[in-house]
């Protein structure tokens, strides 16, 4: 019985072995599918929105941020405190 535990123990043992190198690979090959599909889903984004990034400024916006800067001014008391 000896002989047939022992069996059993390295039987068992063989196989986790090889399953836990096999995800490490999968990982690897999942991580850098991920990693690509980032880089294109990145210049996608770029190349889509680059237009608006080189509108002006709507000038309600300027406004807005006027007047609030206008507020800020006039709420703090001017000894600097």
């Amino acid at each position: 019985m000896t002989m047939m535990e022992d069996d059993m123990t390295d039987a068992k043992a063989v196989p986790t072995a090889k399953r836990e190198r096999r995800p490490d690979a999968t990982q690897k090959v999942k991580k850098s599918a991920v990693t690509q599909l980032d880089t294109h889903i990145g210049k996608e984004l770029r190349q889509l929105y680059s237009s608006i990034l080189e509108e002006p400024i709507p000038d309600r916006f300027l406004n807005l941020l006027q007047s609030l800067e206008d507020e800020s001014k006039t709420s703090k008391p001017e000894g600097g405190e």
